[in-house]
């Protein structure tokens, strides 16, 4: 089964391409991923909100509205790092459908500030099981380990292979184990995972060689378990075609097992998804 890890549903579209006219045409997300699902055979994606003005404000609510009469959709709804969400306002996303929440931090200062969260909110996630989804930075990732280990029943979910940033120039294994470095560090801990998305941040060309040396990593030091793919739609798509985020190199040289624990059937685990 393939699970998308990670893909945006805004109810005006991304509208942030830097091609023009958008790559999705007129169509809307829900359109347009629907057609790409169905064809390539997607049977469930994690979607990941996010609100920001110009975007979509209310994006938490509306993923939901599209939850309601699409099967497919699971969610992780949007968080900012700070003013720290009492157990109250967590009951109520969780209550709304959502698997978990979405935290985007991108320094120490945003990582530090959810050890200012009352504990009662990381109780009620830590009771649900509850996905963490973060696209965190290796600067704010090195300051979560104390809390990835204390909501051990929490699913961390780290995307974009831990965000190492651009790379125009090939590193060496030490160059990026070194910039990896805090995120490898926590590939013991069973509650951490790694999307293998946004490839397109590391290197924008397709096949994305500059970013070879940091997944090379993740298979090295994390469970395949703990591997999960995620197109990224639709950002990625001012970059690649839906199909070249799917079509990656490294997969081919994995045995199926493998290959088909990183595309969705760990996930699908996760997410508590039943295959009928």
């Amino acid at each position: 089964m393939i699970v998308d890890s990670h893909l945006h549903l805004f109810r005006d579209g991304y509208g942030h391409f830097a091609a023009q006219p958008s790559p999705l045409g007129d169509q809307s997300d829900i359109g347009a991923y629907e057609r790409l699902r169905e064809q390539h055979g997607i049977g469930a994606a994690l979607v990941v909100c996010y609100e920001a003005e110009g975007i979509d404000p209310s994006n938490n609510a509306y993923v939901r509205v599209l939850a309601d009469s699409r099967p497919w959709i699971h969610s992780v709804a949007y968080l900012s790092p700070s003013p720290a969400l009492g157990a109250e306002g967590v009951e109520g996303l969780l209550g709304a459908g959502h698997s978990g929440i979405a935290l985007y931090l991108p320094d120490e200062a945003s990582a530090q500030a959810l050890y200012g969260w009352p504990s009662e909110s990381w109780r009620v996630l830590s009771d649900a099981n509850a996905i963490v989804s973060l696209n965190a930075r290796p600067e704010a990732t090195r300051h979560l380990g104390q809390l990835v280990r204390q909501a051990d029943t929490c699913q961390f979910l780290f995307s974009h292979l831990g965000l190492p940033g651009r790379h125009d120039t090939l590193p060496s294994s030490k160059q990026a184990a070194e910039r990896l470095s805090p995120l490898l560090n926590l590939a013991t801990c069973q509650n951490v995972a790694v999307k293998i998305s946004g490839l397109y941040a590391v290197d924008p060309v397709a096949p994305h060689v500059t970013a070879q040396p940091f997944i090379e990593l993740l298979l090295e030091h994390f469970e395949f378990s703990n591997l999960h793919w995620g197109s990224d739609f639709s950002p990625a798509l001012d970059y690649l075609s839906f199909t070249e985020t799917i079509d990656l190199e490294f997969l081919s040289a994995l045995p199926a097992p493998a290959r088909d624990l990183i595309m969705g059937e760990s996930l699908a685990s996760k997410l508590g998804i039943v295959r009928l």
